[in-house]
């Protein structure tokens, strides 16, 4: 028998991606699998049109785990989900992503023949909503983020993805490194909470193949278009890496440390925020706090002072300076 992989998926009005969703689940080549669709308190049809699938993932030979909760966000969902799953392997998939037929028999061999992995990851395609078969991006390119089997630093600085479809972990790692079978509950992240509590003990492998397609929205989280939008996000995704770490079985010591790399990632991207939209006083606290860090770069420093004196007055002081 091989081992059974359990499917999380966390919903909230997704009516319209549950077709897609599904048969992209009934396509797939592993015959072990156990859906755990998390009915996040969804407004629109997703329960009527989840359960029209019932008989169909049950004759594919699948379990099918059908939970409803009041609306708390993917996290919470996942949260629920994970008191009840059965499987060895956990995966993640967003209801309005695309996975390719393989994806989940290719990471479920890769832990089976590699017992020495805690998690495995696989590449993948971006693609816009509006036309799927376009492919704008794949998700790693580089040589040296593909090889790198100990991803924890990498997730904490945002060097490397954390998409849901793209992992699989053991559940029973997951397990012994969280407490009560929950996860940091979050508006700004589920997969992190999982990610990062494995990734800290056991090595990370890749499959470097594009296994998903990671759909963009107009009206997502990510394509936020204005400076409060924005700020608001980062600070969600600086206090969701901050919270997770302080969940960690780890000493103290070490958690400041990370939490100061974290604070010193999320200061220069509010800097660049306050580059970009010409927010002086934010500008100027970040880089304040950067500086007192004592991480402020060469570059740092440039882009502060371009914005506070203007470009040309630095052009002309370093032609001056030249000159002498």
């Amino acid at each position: 028998m091989s081992s059974l992989v359990s499917l999380m998926i966390p919903c909230y009005n997704g009516e319209k991606f549950i077709d897609s969703c599904l048969e992209s689940i009934l396509a797939q080549t592993y015959d072990n699998v156990e859906v755990v669709f998390i009915n996040d308190g969804s407004k629109d049809h997703t329960e009527n049109r989840i359960l029209e699938y019932r008989t169909k993932i049950l004759n594919k030979g699948y379990k099918f785990i059908y939970l409803h909760q009041e609306n708390g966000g993917a996290a919470s969902a996942i949260n629920t989900g994970l008191k009840h799953i059965s499987g060895d392997y956990i995966m993640l998939f967003d209801v309005d992503d695309i996975l390719m037929n393989t994806a989940i028999e290719e990471k479920a061999e890769f832990l089976d023949n590699n017992k020495e992995y805690d998690m495995v990851r696989n590449n993948g395609y971006y693609v816009n909503i509006d036309n799927l078969d376009k492919v704008l991006g794949v998700f790693i390119e580089s040589d040296s983020e593909k090889k790198n089997e100990h991803i924890f630093m990498d997730l904490i600085l945002g060097k490397t993805n954390n998409w849901p479809s793209t992992f699989m972990v053991r559940t029973e790692v997951l397990f012994n490194h969280i407490t009560n079978k929950s996860i940091y509950i979050s508006q700004y992240g589920q997969n992190l909470q999982i990610m990062l509590p494995v990734s800290y003990y056991g090595k990370s492998g890749f499959i470097d193949k594009p296994l998903m397609k990671y759909v963009k929205h107009s009206k997502s989280h990510s394509a936020a278009e204005n400076i409060q939008k924005k700020l608001e996000l980062t600070d969600g995704y600086e206090k969701n890496r901050i919270e997770i770490i302080n969940m960690m079985d780890i000493d103290e010591r070490e958690k400041a440390n990370y939490i100061n790399k974290i604070n010193s990632v999320y200061f220069r991207i509010r800097m660049d925020i306050a580059y970009t939209y010409r927010c002086m006083d934010l500008l100027k606290s970040q880089y304040k706090k950067l500086k007192y860090m004592g991480d402020a770069t060469n570059g740092d420093r440039l882009r502060y002072y371009c914005r506070i004196f203007g470009v040309c007055k630095i052009k002309q002081y370093i032609k001056k300076i030249l000159i002498k």
